[in-house]
């Protein structure tokens, strides 16, 4: 085997939407799969948004010099929840009765709401087999 083989093969990840209970496909009113495309974690894109909130954390810290950095677990999951909204690309999903064109404010809103579509997102970027060739 020549580790070339293991490369990954693209920066993004489509993720097909699944019932959370049923795990049938979700699909949306003119019967596609409802999709959510995010930067895979190798990417570039996924790294700057990965870069950029650890330089905002070493900043503050920066200011305080000796003191504790005080985080409250609310800033905490909201870090969380802005990362999980920067990496998607793009969506194709009906919500609303309505396929909505990819907000920040509508997938933050979506992620609060339904937290079982950012599980399904979370566990297919932390997969390695989605970006490598079978």
């Amino acid at each position: 085997m020549d580790l070339k083989e293991l490369k990954p093969q693209s920066d993004t990840i489509t993720v097909e939407l699944k019932h959370p209970s049923t795990e049938e496909p979700l699909l949306n009113l003119d019967d596609s799969p409802m999709t959510i495309t995010v930067w895979a974690a190798h990417s570039k894109e996924y790294k700057a948004v990965i870069h950029e909130a650890a330089n905002k954390r070493l900043k503050k810290a920066a200011k305080n010099k000796n003191k504790q950095v005080d985080m409250t677990i609310e800033e905490i999951e909201q870090q969380g929840l802005d990362l999980a909204v920067s990496v998607i690309k793009d969506w194709n999903i009906t919500y609303g009765e309505d396929q909505p064109k990819f907000s920040r404010s509508l997938a933050e809103e979506i992620y609060k709401e339904l937290f079982w579509v950012r599980e399904q997102v979370d566990e297919a970027i932390e997969s390695v087999d989605v970006f490598t060739k079978k």
